[in-house]
């Protein structure tokens, strides 16, 4: 009778989480990320097993702390019981330590959890790994894996500056030269055109450069193309009206941003969404009260008034908000 009443208890605190599971959900996608954080909660401490695992994993992607979201996925890494969630746990992690610039630590979470075999998003974070740690070489194979999906691009830009880092220019401008000619990333297309002009073809790289900036007109690759066409002019007459170069001196000028995070997997989570439409779109980090925040930003503009021509039209393509924000100096 005991264990009746026992199996009874159990079965009706899973029946319990579940439906507090159900509930976050539909906070969360309701923007009520606050009650959508405390009702994982509530479900991760009576629930089991992978029930149990899905609420922490979720809650922790919701944290404000970056450190407390990290002590919830290593939880996760090191129950046996979570099933797919600790390799799921493992992944977020090593986005936390690569984010915070902890690159070694990324890298080595990725391959004990093995996890760049049967996922594209972690072998790209630890080709990227690789490359910020200067172990170039060592990119290559996690980045070849990723033959096609929306990570192949970022794959080759990231494989083509391992190449470069490991002193193999032709290689890296030849993957540069591919993703210039298919148009999808404005970075890749302006170290091709630096390729060109490194090999002293200046003709054909203003060419690259004016039609950059003519097709990624709100970007910083745009901003560096009229410096490059400004600066490639033999004989340049004095700049008046609008003829000038938009180029703006470092610590200048203003940037679009749509959002502000004390934990920097939610300005990734912010960006990755953004960059499938403004692929510009960057994470700057500032220290605030003696705590780091993250930004997550797009285009450097001379003025206030073409900053914000400029967001009123992102804003309404992305159905976000966005505030104008001036470019502090480098410190």
């Amino acid at each position: 009778m005991v264990a009746c009443a026992a199996l009874a208890a159990d079965a009706a605190a899973r029946e319990d989480a579940g439906d507090l599971i159900r509930r976050a959900r539909r906070e969360a996608a309701n923007g009520r990320y606050a009650e959508a954080e405390s009702s994982y909660a509530r479900a991760a401490r009576i629930a089991r097993g992978e029930e149990r695992a899905e609420a922490l994993f979720s809650q922790a992607g919701l944290m404000r702390s970056a450190r407390d979201a990290a002590a919830t996925y290593e939880r996760l890494m090191g129950d046996g019981r979570a099933g797919e969630w600790s390799q799921l746990a493992a992944l977020e992690l090593a986005k936390i330590h690569y984010a915070m610039g902890r690159y070694e630590a990324a890298r080595e979470t990725l391959r004990v959890a093995r996890l760049s075999g049967s996922s594209d998003e972690a072998a790209l974070f630890e080709g990227m790994s690789d490359v910020m740690a200067g172990d170039f070489d060592a990119a290559i194979a996690p980045l070849e894996r990723i033959r096609r999906g929306r990570h192949r691009t970022w794959a080759m830009v990231t494989r083509a500056e391992a190449e470069a880092g490991a002193g193999r220019n032709a290689a890296a401008c030849d993957i540069y030269e591919s993703l210039a000619r298919a148009r999808v990333n404005p970075a890749a297309w302006y170290r091709y055109a630096e390729c060109l002009e490194a090999e002293g073809d200046m003709a054909r790289a203003r060419e690259e450069y004016a039609e950059l900036a003519e097709e990624y007109p709100q970007t910083p690759e745009a901003i560096r193309c009229a410096g490059k066409l400004s600066a490639q002019v033999e004989t340049p007459p004095p700049p008046r009206g609008e003829e000038q170069a938009a180029v703006i001196p470092p610590g200048k000028g203003y940037t679009i941003q749509f959002g502000s995070f004390t934990d920097r997997a939610n300005a990734i989570r912010l960006s990755s969404r953004i960059k499938e439409t403004f692929p510009g779109v960057r994470i700057d980090s500032e220290l605030v009260n003696y705590r780091e925040v993250f930004r997550v930003r797009i285009g450097y503009y001379a003025s206030r008034e073409e900053a914000d021509a400029a967001g009123r039209d992102m804003a309404q393509r992305l159905d976000e908000r966005y505030t104008i924000m001036p470019v502090r100096p480098n410190p």
